[in-house]
């Protein structure tokens, strides 16, 4: 196998799959969020010092997707009149991943542009989907050199895509000793969570509004265990991979197999040896036909060949992901092609939080309840300045000099904030921070 190099990827991640039943019972559960993250990341511990170094492993091909879709209305371009809007918000949102969990090193996955070892095993794999945009190919197309240019390590493995890098990612943390957080708006990775990886699960809402997945959260989103996630997906399908599974199986009705099976495996074992009464008991009689059809097991036993992630690709060894990363050589890459990020880097480079986004907030903001519904997206929200100040507070400035209002007197009792209060609340008020709601 040849080494992971940079490349421009060609494949297709296709737009960010919607979450699953689940995301109720973690807001519920107050683990849905920034400020709650503390309590979910607890479990990516288990079996791993709580203290253990941390390796975020991004993919990119989904968060430039996201952040294509987020901003294609600003139309951002370099001087060449080349699109940039993509390319500046995948890096806003490894900033603000970085700076919600601050990692020890980090690890930036893309798609492999010109083989794919599952197209060849599997032709109809991802056959379906349409051309992209040309504003969405050329910024896939710069992204990982871009970002390499900026010094952020970038792996590109020849005939393979991002998961296979986060999953090797994942492995070289678990057996260094590290804990290993995924950063992706796509659910393929929730195979990966076990005791010593997470998965941020990047949703509408921006960073601080998506949950961190764990072997205790992710039953709520899934409703399987941790470890069962990729016999799910089997049995399910995925229609944005063109993966039909056991037709008229849905993911509910996997999900009671596999309460009551360890694997997709074990339901077939019953099936084979004569505990049909068993499977039957569970999911009745009709589901046992289903699974019985010969295109069903084929495409089951397919998918999950082809769902499983490589956790052997060649990756730079740690202490060459780590970071910080140089500011300096971050923003000439990155001005090179307009793009011009600050404070917002801080946690990348070395930097210290500003003082005007992590300020503790007014004790009423911190308390208000987020609603039952998805948070909302924040569109057309406007950049809070110091011009905004609430009347009678008093300006303060920071090292870019810019004055900022310093922070407002607890208001009367009210209602609660909501998600779009709230995320403005918490917004940098620096121009470099994106509002990055998909």
């Amino acid at each position: 196998m040849s080494a992971p190099s940079v490349v421009r990827p060609d494949a297709d991640p296709g737009a960010p799959d919607g979450v699953e039943d689940g995301v109720a019972a973690l807001r519920a559960a107050g683990l849905l969020g920034a400020q709650h993250e503390g309590a979910a990341e607890e479990e990516t511990a288990e079996g791993v010092a709580p203290d253990a170094p941390l390796l975020l492993a991004v993919d990119g091909n989904s968060l430039l997707h996201r952040a294509h879709h987020a901003h294609a209305a600003g139309q951002h371009r370099d001087a060449a009149g080349r699109p940039v809007w993509a390319l500046r918000g995948v890096v806003s949102l490894i900033a603000s991943a970085a700076a919600r969990l601050t990692p020890d090193a980090l690890v930036v996955g893309f798609d492999c542009a010109r083989t794919s070892v599952r197209r060849a095993e599997h032709p109809a794999y991802k056959a379906h989907r349409p051309e992209k945009h040309p504003d969405l190919r050329a910024q896939l197309d710069d992204a990982p050199a871009l970002l390499a240019e900026a010094g952020l390590p970038v792996v590109v493995a020849e005939g393979f895509e991002a998961d296979d890098v986060l999953c090797s990612a994942a492995e070289l943390a678990r057996r260094s000793g590290w804990r290993c957080t995924a950063v992706t708006s796509d659910r393929d990775s929730f195979a990966l969570v076990d005791a010593s990886t997470s998965v941020l699960r990047v949703l509408n809402g921006g960073i601080g509004g998506s949950p961190v997945l764990t072997p205790r959260t992710l039953p709520l989103v899934t409703g399987v265990r941790a470890g069962q996630y990729r016999c799910l997906a089997a049995l399910r399908g995925d229609t944005s991979d063109n993966l039909p599974g056991a037709l008229g199986i849905g993911p509910k009705t996997a999900a009671r197999l596999l309460a009551a099976f360890e694997s997709v495996d074990d339901v077939y074992a019953a099936l084979d040896d004569g505990r049909e009464a068993e499977v039957r008991d569970v999911v009745g009689p009709g589901v046992v036909a289903r699974l019985r059809a010969p295109e069903a097991r084929a495409n089951v036993t397919r998918n999950q060949r082809l769902m499983a992630m490589r956790d052997d690709l060649a990756l730079p060894d740690l202490d060459a992901l780590r970071l910080p990363l140089d500011l300096a050589r971050v923003q000439a890459a990155l001005g090179a092609r307009d793009v011009r990020l600050g404070p917002s880097l801080w946690a990348l480079v070395g930097g210290a939080p500003p003082a005007d986004r992590w300020s503790p907030l007014p004790s009423w903001v911190d308390e208000a309840p987020l609603p039952d519904g998805p948070p909302d997206d924040g569109a057309g929200a406007p950049e809070d300045t110091a011009a905004g100040a609430p009347e009678g507070t008093a300006a303060r400035s920071d090292p870019r000099g810019v004055s900022h209002p310093a922070p407002a007197a607890p208001p009367p009792p009210r209602e609660p904030l909501g998600a779009r209060g709230l995320a403005r609340a918490r917004k940098d008020p620096g121009e470099d921070q994106l509002d990055l709601f998909g």
